[in-house]
């Protein structure tokens, strides 16, 4: 079977809070009619990412690293390694994989995303081939050993979002604020060190769902 590369971490990390959610929304459909629930919940997260893009001719690659913690006790880093035809923007393969990490193995500054660092963390990737229809695991597996220090650069950028839902018999209000700051990095992916653009985040989003 034929998949498509993976996109990028954070995005992975929106659907998989989209599904956590309807799944929440469908414990509360069965136990509303028992009694109208009330649900709350918090989270704060932080975390950096870069990536990196080196061409010999016109094969590339492409490379990212992605660290983030919150407080609901999740803590991962992610690697990427994607090598591509620049002439038809073709994959040609690619590793990808995540890792737990060890409570002191990331830090960052929270208040001005002036830095972050990843301390060297072993990560085990899994290969892919690819070619213009998609991409096909090869079942090959190597460890890789990661570690970046980011850079804060320029301003940092807040938002703040606001929103009312009605699901059913559900309405669900979601509050979110948060900042971002542009970064320089220095990636080192088994000894070998690549310069890198990403950036720093830090965000908190409370929900509270009311079942009528």
């Amino acid at each position: 079977m034929r998949v498509h590369p993976r996109p990028s971490t954070l995005i992975r990390r929106m659907a998989t809070a989209v599904v956590a959610f309807a799944a929440v929304l469908a414990t509360l459909g069965s136990t509303a009619l028992a009694a109208p629930p009330i649900v709350r919940d918090h989270i704060a997260s932080s975390g950096a990412a870069a990536g990196s893009n080196v061409c010999v001719g016109s094969v590339c690659t492409a490379t990212a690293v992605f660290a983030i913690v919150d407080t609901n006790g999740n803590r991962q880093a992610c690697l990427d390694i994607t090598h591509y035809d620049s002439a038809g923007f073709i994959p040609l393969d690619y590793e990808t994989g995540c890792a737990p990490l060890a409570e002191d193995a990331f830090s960052i500054d929270t208040k001005g995303l002036a830095n972050a660092a990843l301390s060297s963390t072993d990560v085990t990737l899994q290969a892919f081939t690819c070619d213009a229809t998609g991409c096909v695991p090869t079942g090959a597996t190597r460890l890789a050993h990661v570690s970046a220090t980011y850079t804060g650069l320029g301003l940092v950028d807040t938002f703040r979002a606001n929103s009312k839902s009605t699901f059913g018999g559900c309405t669900m209000y979601f509050v979110g604020k948060g900042s971002s700051r542009q970064a320089t990095a220095s990636l080192v992916i088994d000894g070998r060190s690549l310069d890198a653009l990403g950036s720093l985040f830090t965000s908190a989003q409370k929900i509270k769902v009311i079942c009528h």
